[in-house]
This record gives structure tokens, C-alpha cells and sequence, in this order.
């Protein structure tokens, strides 16, 4: 029974081990790019670990192609944070200002020097963030960091489909699975096309290359929605068993064997395995960022009014970053308004017409 269901058999710590002494790394673009929110030492760790394995690394076509398409967005993000969070800090002083205003003459409290304290306070942490600023390196000109990822991935990255057999991947294949729910990628139908069919197109990119290998494979993905995932009252507790099942039955090698980390359980094992000084503070900076963009990831939309979109199905709400910048969010937003908005030829229209003023929101940022 364990060889017909090899799948839904978690591997011991014995058999992780022996994987890890011989197989090939695979990495999602979500792990690539969350370098750039990486602090300068967890990145170099992360740098480390790859030099290390260098023979043994490799990503799919579709992790390249995806990687150089948004690390413009990543990057832009924090750009603007510092004007975002200076704006921020002013609008909750003169806030503080008004609020105040109604206490100007209260007979114990000296509202006045309350006020001028926190003004001092804000002032300086102001500075603090133009100073940083003006230390963040403008990786627009020149992106340091893909540099050393293309170095490290020279040679490594597979091969593109034809359009042909994207045409055939997306309208026979992908169509297929959305319609039975099966992994991954179906979480995703609502996108627009073709950015909905990403996941499958990199499954199908990971199949074929493992194919060919007959090696071990780790795949590193910091993506934790549930056509990954094996999930239990909201715990992700392993890869999802029939993703392996059918990575094991398409390889054909009754030695095959496939896994998956997140990225801060891979910085993890690797520390193990590695033998490298262990660094807690630093499993731990990766552990919370996979955690902040899983609650508060949003996709680019190619839209005038609207930059990126994101909705929690759980809780139906619906988060939107406009093009000047702000963020909103959507409170009992429907599912298939989403859907409708993400599939609409124009989402600025759409929004306006259909979301704008109908649903209860509140400005994030």
C-alpha cells in the first residue's frame, strides 16, 4: 500500500536527509523575490545557502519569467514606503491636533507640551526615515541583486513552451483541472488570463524537468494557499499529498521522491544539513515576511485608476492599491465580485461601477 500511495506518506527524518544530500532545488518567484524585502544580514544568509548549492539549484521557465516581470512592482513598493509611512505619521499628528483641540483648556492636563512632545518624537523618527532613504540602494538603475541571482542561475533556468503548447496548456489542461479542483493552480482561475494559468504552467515545467533528472527534487515555494497545501483548521500542515502523488506517477522512478519548504523552513533544514552557524533571527525574519504577504498579497493589475488587487475569500475583503498610491479596503465584498473585477477588460471601470460606494470600506494606507 505505501508504494501505491507513496504520496500520502510524510518522509521521515531519515529519508528528508538522504534527499537533501543529492537532490535538485527548485525555487518559486514569490522566494525570489522576497529578497528585496530581506534585511541586508538575512539576505546574505539566504545568498550563502544558494552559493553553496549552486550545482544543485534550478528554476522553471515560468519563475524566471514571472521574476523579471514584477520585481519592478516589489521594488517600487519599497521605494515608496518611506513617503507613504512620512504621510502617514503626519496625518495621525494633525489628527492628534484636533483631537486635542477640544481639551486645549482642560484644567490638569497641559495639552500643549503633550503636543510638543510627540511632535519632537515624530520629527525625529521623520529623519530617521530620510536618512534611510537615502541609504536605499536604487535598484532600478542598477539591481545588484539580480545580478548575483542571474549569476548563481546561469545555465539553470529551463526552457519556454511554444506557444503552441501554451495554447494547448491553457484551454485543454489548466480549463481542466480549475473545473475538477485539482492542483495546483485553481485557487488562481479567478486572475486574468493568462496570469491564471501561472501555477500550471510551472507545475508542468517542474514534471517535465523531473522527467528528465530522475533526481530527487525540493521545491521552495513561499505561496500558502491550499492548492499547495494540506490544510487543517486554518494550519498548513504538509505539501499537499496528490501534488506528490502525481509528480511521483508522471516521473515514473519508483526511487523519485519530491518535497516542499517554505522559505524559512528551507533557510532551516539548510542550516542543518549545511552545517552552517545556526542564525534563529534570521529563520525567523523569513518565517514572519512569508506570513505578512500570505494575510496581505495582492496581484498588479494592468489598469490606469487601480495598481494591484487582493481579497481574503475567508473574510470577503477586498484590498485595493490605487494607482496615487492608497490603500483600501472592502468589507463583505462577494467572491464573484472579485472574480467579475479581476476578469473585467477595464477594472477602473468596473470597480466604479460596481464597488465604488456599494460595499463599506476604510483607508489602510
Amino acid at each position: 500500500m505505501r508504494n501505491l500511495f507513496r504520496g500520502y506518506y510524510k518522509p521521515t527524518a531519515e529519508e528528508l536527509s538522504e534527499i537533501w544530500k543529492n537532490c535538485i532545488f527548485s525555487f518559486d518567484t514569490n522566494v525570489l523575490l522576497h529578497i528585496y524585502c530581506y534585511t541586508p544580514e538575512t539576505r546574505a544568509r539566504f545568498f550563502e545557502i544558494l552559493t553553496r548549492l549552486q550545482e544543485r539549484i534550478w528554476i522553471p521557465y515560468q519563475v524566471g519569467y514571472e521574476y523579471q516581470k514584477n520585481r519592478v512592482y516589489v521594488i517600487e513598493r519599497y521605494v515608496k514606503a518611506y513617503e507613504r509611512i512620512e504621510k502617514s505619521l503626519n496625518e495621525k499628528l494633525q489628527d492628534i491636533r484636533n483631537d486635542f483641540q477640544e481639551y486645549k483648556r482642560h484644567p490638569f492636563i497641559n495639552t500643549q507640551e503633550i503636543l510638543e512632545d510627540i511632535e519632537q518624537v515624530i520629527e525625529k523618527v521623520i529623519s530617521q526615515i530620510s536618512i534611510a532613504q537615502d541609504h536605499h540602494p536604487n535598484y532600478l538603475e542598477y539591481d545588484e541583486l539580480r545580478e548575483q541571482l542571474s549569476d548563481l542561475f546561469e545555465g539553470k533556468v529551463g526552457q519556454p513552451y511554444t506557444e503552441e503548447e501554451l495554447e494547448n496548456i491553457y484551454y485543454q489542461k489548466a480549463e481542466k483541472r480549475f473545473q475538477y479542483h485539482k492542483p495546483p493552480g485553481y485557487k488562481d482561475a479567478n486572475k486574468p488570463v493568462p496570469k491564471s494559468y501561472g501555477d500550471v504552467i510551472l507545475w508542468f515545467q517542474l514534471i517535465d524537468y523531473a522527467k528528465v533528472q530522475q533526481r530527487p527534487l525540493i521545491f521552495v515555494t513561499d505561496d500558502n494557499k491550499e492548492d499547495w497545501w494540506l490544510k487543517y483548521k486554518g494550519e498548513t500542515l504538509e505539501p499537499r499529498p496528490d501534488l506528490i502523488q502525481e509528480i511521483i506517477s508522471e516521473v515514473g522512478n519508483d526511487k523519485f521522491q519530491f518535497y516542499m519548504y517554505h522559505s524559512d523552513q528551507f533557510l532551516d533544514y539548510a542550516e542543518k544539513f549545511l552545517e552552517l552557524p545556526v542564525q534563529p533571527q534570521v529563520v525567523q525574519e523569513v518565517r514572519e515576511i512569508v506570513l505578512q504577504r500570505t494575510v496581505n498579497k495582492r496581484i498588479a493589475v494592468e489598469s490606469e485608476y487601480l495598481r494591484s488587487v487582493g481579497y481574503d475569500e475567508l473574510n470577503q475583503v477586498l484590498e485595493i492599491e490605487f494607482q496615487k498610491g492608497e490603500i483600501y479596503q472592502y468589507k463583505d465584498v462577494p467572491a464573484t465580485v472579485y472574480a467579475g473585477l479581476m476578469s473585467a477588460p477595464s477594472h477602473g471601470k468596473y470597480f466604479n461601477a460596481n464597488i465604488k460606494d456599494v460595499y463599506p470600506y476604510h483607508k489602510v494606507s
